[in-house]
């Protein structure tokens, strides 16, 4: 009964606060937080049922033979699950503040709500179709938030975009299961994971997985599926917190983890996985250099480090892959909810080179994101450095040295970009303009910013509008995993590695015999990340740099390459090969085929009817001579038919 509480407390909160939010007004934010967090705590009670030898495994129904349906709480769907809920309430209190003036607060609530439940159904089912239908829900949820602002048309444009590349995602997954059900029967992870060997062939098998990876590159933003992320960030930010850094971006993760033996068994497939996640990793952190706004470049740091997730589970160094999303889920989000914090306090302002000297004026917002910078850097004694050196490493321990070298450059870039975020944003003067015809301001705090003619805004002090503890709460609580949960994967028999013991296939690699040890393999990361900060500091950072810098961003556009503005082109592409075909296909079927074929069709199908129908009705006369007529007409007719046809054999 736990586990039903776990799934449908979300479900009803959804359905409840749709239904009832109007009436229930400023009720609705609590009353969905509540309805989450109780699903949190009911699922730190399952905890040793979850981890036990056997795991917890519900049914709910059967429809045919072997295709049975259920809920299974095991240590990978606990990991996903204590996120999902615990980190999914924590943003569902910090938006109680954020939102607290948007007038449609109650469905706001309603759609974080059905997310929630929806990725619950996809983590929690024990089967292939549960975890589709989990996947499509998604997918819909993520629509919702994304064009919450229904009236801003780039939020419109963005939810549609994101939509249709996780239907890309969903077909692939389907055909996946096609061919599943084809070879088996049956639909069950037991079913499938048992007759791996058996049931496919080495050619069978990895369409199987190259179409469970589709599915993955489009939820988790892995190229060429990944343009949809950038975008989303015009949804609410704590959207962007929830959905698009700690939960449904690493569903992908999740896919590959729980198709572990699958992956194990096909080389070509975890050898496609490892490359493109090391593909996104490094070209997410080179587009995050290219970025201004705060939210971008947080977004496309959550495609680069989900990279890192993908590339680490795709070579088969599962647990270290799983583990940089536990701690990736507390840092990335911090991160989004520490820069919502500016963005409300600033009139909505998300451009940081109209920020600069927040540092004293906001000093909360500057730990949060501070902290969070040290994190995803890789800076020793945080989350981020024992989860990521697990991932870099484990890429040279299985034979990858590739895609080793790919993920040591993408760590010294990653620190660059986010330490040019922390530097322009907190430090230096205050450059913004806030002015309330112009902005739309929220807080008169913000009043005394404003520019006035002649006057030059970056000489300003700012006046943000403090966060109340709703919003301050949530972070402070996410620095405390964000600091110390890293120090569970310590040593070589860590706590970590205990947990997931015997759980994954033992990847195909020889222990022991990479080229360096873990000790020379951690300093050649943290040399990159240092060369990372050095850079950064010496551009943005230094006074006098930082005074250089933004004397050019007064004076002219910082040109960047075109290909990093318009991000490798991907968009232009698809418009090209796809978009703008679909366009003139479907014109030219409104054009002609429509009117002309469909239409017709119907038209002609009614015009005949009708004459068919007056024809007929012309024989109706209501005369007994004419009927006689025809009777004897009809007579004859049979007589000469008989005549004809039998009078010759006589």
């Amino acid at each position: 009964m736990l586990l039903y509480l776990v799934w449908l407390l979300p479900l009803v909160g959804g359905v409840g606060l749709w239904a009832f939010g109007p009436q229930l007004k400023s009720w609705a934010g609590p009353i969905g937080s509540a309805l989450v967090g109780v699903s949190f705590i009911a699922t730190l009670f399952l905890w040793r049922d979850a981890t036990a030898a056997r795991a917890l495994d519900v049914p709910l129904g059967s429809w045919l033979p072997g295709w049975s349906f259920g809920l299974l709480l095991d240590r990978l769907s606990l990991i996903w699950t204590l996120i999902i809920t615990g980190v999914g309430f924590l943003i569902h209190v910090y938006s109680i503040g954020y939102m607290d003036r948007d007038r449609a607060f109650a469905r706001f609530f309603a759609y974080m709500n059905f997310f929630v439940f929806a990725m619950l159904t996809l983590v929690l089912s024990d089967n292939v179709i549960g975890l589709l239908v989990g996947w499509g829900l998604v997918g819909l949820a993520s629509y919702f938030l994304i064009g919450f602002w229904f009236y801003k048309p780039t939020a419109v444009a963005a939810a549609r975009k994101a939509f249709v590349m996780n239907v890309v995602g969903d077909i692939g997954i389907m055909f996946a299961i096609f061919l599943i059900v084809a070879k088996l029967g049956g639909i069950g992870y037991g079913l499938i994971f048992a007759n791996v060997g058996s049931a496919f062939t080495p050619h069978e098998l990895f369409l199987v997985c190259l179409g469970l990876f589709i599915g993955c590159a489009a939820k988790s933003a892995q190229i060429p599926l990944h343009s949809w992320l950038p975008d989303a960030m015009e949804g609410p930010t704590p959207v962007s917190a929830l959905i698009h850094a700690a939960t449904m971006v690493t569903a992908g993760v999740y896919l590959v983890a729980r198709f572990a033996p699958l992956w194990s068994a096909s080389p070509d497939a975890q050898e496609l996985v490892g490359a493109i996640g090391a593909l996104t990793a490094i070209a997410g952190a080179i587009l995050g250099c290219a970025q201004w706004d705060i939210k971008r470049i947080l977004a496309y740091s959550t495609m680069s480090q989900i990279g890192y997730m993908i590339m680490g589970v795709g070579i088969g160094a599962y647990d270290a892959g799983v583990f940089h999303f536990l701690t990736h889920a507390f840092f990335k989000a911090q991160l989004f909810l520490g820069a919502g914090i500016i963005i409300h306090a600033l009139a909505d302002e998300q451009d940081v080179r109209r920020m600069g000297g927040l540092r004293k004026q906001m000093p909360f917002a500057f730990a949060a994101m501070l902290v969070g910078v040290l994190a995803i850097s890789g800076v020793p004694g945080l989350s981020g450095f024992f989860s990521k050196d697990a991932v870099v490493y484990g890429a040279l321990q299985t034979g990858h040295p590739w895609l080793y070298a790919v993920a040591v450059v993408t760590a010294g870039i990653t620190a660059y970009y986010m330490f040019r975020l922390l530097f322009v944003t907190f430090f230096g003067a205050y450059r913004g303009a806030v002015d309330p015809s112009d902005l739309g301001i929220r807080h008169p705090e913000l009043a005394g910013t404003a520019a006035s003619p002649g006057h030059h805004p970056e000489e300003e002090e700012p006046h943000p509008h403090a966060p109340g503890w709703l919003m301050s709460a949530p972070v402070a609580i996410l620095i405390v995993p964000t600091i110390a949960i890293g120090w569970l994967d310590f040593g070589s028999n860590s706590a970590w590695k205990q947990f997931f013991a015997g759980f994954f296939p033992r990847a195909a690699d020889a222990a022991g015999a990479a080229p360096i040890s873990e000790a020379v393999s951690t300093l050649l990361v943290l040399l990159a990340v240092a060369i990372g900060f050095a850079v950064a500091y010496a551009r943005y950072g230094a006074p006098a740099a930082l005074r250089g810098a933004i004397a050019r961003l007064r004076t002219e556009t910082i040109r960047m390459p075109g290909v990093l503005v318009n991000a490798y082109y991907f968009d232009a592409a698809f418009e090209a090969l796809l978009v703008r075909p679909a366009r003139a296909l479907g014109g030219w079927f409104d054009r002609t085929v429509d009117p002309h074929v469909i239409d017709a069709g119907v038209r002609e199908a009614a015009i005949s009817a009708q004459w068919l129908g007056h024809l007929f009705r012309s024989f109706q006369t209501g005369l007994v001579r004419a009927y006689a007529l025809t009777l004897a007409f009809g007579v004859a007719c049979i007589v000469a038919y008989y005549a004809l046809a039998f009078g010759g054999g006589r």
